[in-house]
């Protein structure tokens, strides 16, 4: 991504209320539909955040 993609991608977000490197609903689903079927779970847990892309939980370590 060239410095001008990073600034619109910038400016985008800022208009819609989300923070630059947050992915919408759609684009998440989009990018989960492209995974092999067998991984989709894993993969999809890592957009969220909730899950390593070897498919373990992750964990806080926060008490």
């Amino acid at each position: 991504m060239t410095d001008d993609d990073s600034e619109a991608a910038e400016r985008a977000a800022e208009i819609s209320g989300r923070a630059p490197d947050e992915l919408t609903e759609r684009e998440i689903q989009e990018l989960v539909a492209r995974c092999p079927e067998q991984q989709r779970w894993a993969f999809e847990g890592w957009l969220r955040g909730v899950r390593q892309l070897d498919g373990d939980p992750i964990v806080s370590l926060a008490p």
